[in-house]
């Protein structure tokens, strides 16, 4: 049983959403696989308490735990204990903060292991083996219940008293060692597993079955899993803020307890069993899925449901649904768009053209590129799915004879387009003058490594929508992100290092005045937000909304100073 070992790289991501029925979001959330810490803060008290206390308990927890000094167990339990303290300190400060209080989990991955802290009915969950198992416990009446199995899931998600806790950050003055406050605990955690936090947003509206399912279908992608969850709780009712925070280890998506273990189960299959959708999963010990036909079907069963109630959404609230929910639930569903039912993804070699496979791709088509280095501009199309099959194991180049304003990927006039994992790389010998160039467009990006563009590692030009999330942006001589009049982006929990090297590029980011990007909760490294290139009217809102990361001064083993604060 391999368990993770020290400097083993986790694959992680974390997201967030107001849900359909709130305007505020009172969730915070944390997600650094480089050093293992993973944070999910869930507000309470009324939006404007809820955010200041979920802000005040994330930003002291993590102050704790990024000093290293003491067992980790300590550092888990002193770090919930300031950030009781001070929440509870700040409520009696304002009329407007008091009874301000939150839940939240921490899972802290060491050698081998996890070390769990938790307050309230946010959850941690581990997935390993086709199965799930519920590591926290809900300190709330109705929590207790169904953990002692007096309730099934299902009927815990629809209970009247399913959102009362007995236990919170704040509320109260706590010591570290105070009984009946703090759940410190330790856990193995194998190289084949993946951990799961999330705020309750997600599981009122989704049983642990379905999260299960969308875990396992998209394992190996975090942004994906994370968006998927959301879209999947939103498509529910989204009556809550709903937080995500995912990473796998690195055997998760490619070991047999996964993907070949789907398959497997297909060979054995008996005809009584496929008519069985579990309608929920026993807590506290690992529950194998039941069903034996492909995992699609046994999802569509459940989502079909969202898909009608996110059709009747969009309808009535379209520009207050997320990103692409419509056609990541119906591709759950297994829907024709924008994966047909029963599609087998087109594999790609660096022996074969990756341009002429894209080219000749029909609407709903998923093409798995192996490792390797592609020599070629890529021009996406509409309604088709690339995906590095290793996370930025395939690397696009423009071929020689580019000229050196070319973009290594184009995107002209179309719709759901989606480029997931690559890296994308220039250099003296191969010049690159954008990175990813989007026009009139539509398009999801996710965890994409660019480097070396001259003008832009993204640009944006023309009427774009679109999301460009969890992509890694540095060492370019041009700006990272520039954004045209007209175009309307989400750009997300992104990072910024080292870009806009030349003397002749004006800033990292450059948004004109008549564009509308949603740029939020991305990480600047080194960057003065002084030195962005903003209209005023935004200016406010980016720069409230990001983290701007100074590197570390004085003493090495402080955490880094922030100018300017996140909204998580």
């Amino acid at each position: 049983m391999p368990v993770m070992q020290a400097g083993t790289t986790l694959k992680a991501a974390g997201d967030s959403h107001p849900g359909l029925q709130r305007s505020g979001n009172e969730d915070r959330f944390h997600c650094d696989a480089a050093h293992g810490i993973f944070i999910v803060v869930d507000g309470v008290g009324g939006q404007a308490a809820g955010e200041k206390a979920a802000e005040t308990a994330l930003a002291t927890v993590r102050a704790r735990l990024e000093r290293e000094t003491g067992p980790i167990e300590d550092r888990v339990r002193e770090a919930i204990a300031l950030a009781n303290n001070e929440v509870h300190r700040l409520a009696s400060l304002r009329a407007e903060w008091q009874g301000m209080a939150c839940v939240l989990s921490i899972a802290v991955v060491t050698n081998g292991d996890v070390v769990i802290g938790h307050v309230g009915d946010t959850r941690l969950y581990k997935l390993r083996a086709g199965g799930i198992e519920k590591l926290t416990r809900d300190h709330s009446p109705v929590g207790e219940r169904e953990d002692a199995g007096e309730l099934s899931e299902v009927e815990a998600m629809q209970h009247p008293r399913r959102n009362e806790v007995y236990r919170d950050v704040g509320s109260d003055h706590h010591d570290p060692d105070d009984p009946e406050f703090i759940d410190v605990f330790r856990r193995p955690l194998e190289t084949d597993a993946a951990l799961l936090l999330c705020s309750d947003g997600l599981t009122d509206q989704v049983t642990s079955a379905l999260i299960t399912g969308i875990v396992s279908d998209f394992a190996g992608h975090p942004f994906e899993i994370v968006r998927a969850l959301i879209d999947a709780a939103n498509g529910a009712g989204g009556k809550d803020n709903v937080t995500v925070v995912y990473a796998e280890g690195p055997r998760f998506a490619e070991g047999e307890d996964t993907r070949d273990l789907r398959q497997r189960r297909l060979s054995t299959a008996t005809p009584s069993s496929d008519v069985v959708v579990p309608s929920s999963v026993p807590v506290g010990n690992v529950h194998p899925l039941h069903g034996t036909r492909p995992r699609r079907w046994r999802l569509a069963v459940l989502i079909v449901l969202l898909v009608a109630v996110v059709g009747i959404a969009a309808y009535v609230q379209r520009d207050r649904l997320p990103p692409g929910a419509l056609s990541r639930l119906r591709s759950l569903a297994g829907a024709p768009s924008p994966v047909s039912i029963g599609a087998s993804p087109v594999r790609v070699a660096p022996d074969q053209s990756l341009a002429a496979a894209v080219l000749g791709a029909a609407p709903g088509t998923e093409i798995l590129v192996e490792p390797g280095e592609y020599r070629e501009q890529i021009r996406l199309k509409t309604g088709v799915r690339l995906t590095s099959r290793v996370a930025r194991g395939a690397t696009l180049r423009l071929p020689g004879g580019a000229a050196e304003n070319d973009a290594a990927v184009v995107a002209f006039e179309v719709s759901d387009a989606f480029l997931s994992g690559f890296r994308i790389e220039g250099d003296a010998a191969t010049p690159l003058g954008a990175g990813i160039l989007i026009r009139n467009s539509t398009v999801t990006v996710t965890d994409v490594d660019i480097s070396g563009a001259r003008n832009a590692a993204v640009e944006y030009v023309g009427n774009n929508g679109g999301s460009l999330i969890g992509n890694d942006l540095h060492d370019n001589p041009g700006a990272a992100i520039i954004v045209r009049a007209g175009a309307s982006p989400r750009i997300t929990h992104n990072t910024f290092t080292r870009n806009a090297g030349s003397e002749r590029t004006p800033a990292t980011l450059l948004v004109e005045a008549a564009a509308r990007p949603v740029i939020t909760s991305n990480t600047f490294h080194s960057v003065s937000p002084d030195s962005l290139v903003i209209p005023g009217a935004a200016r406010a809102a980016i720069l409230r909304d990001n983290w701007f990361v100074s590197p570390p001064v004085e003493r090495p083993t402080a955490p880094p100073a922030r100018s300017g604060r996140g909204r998580r």
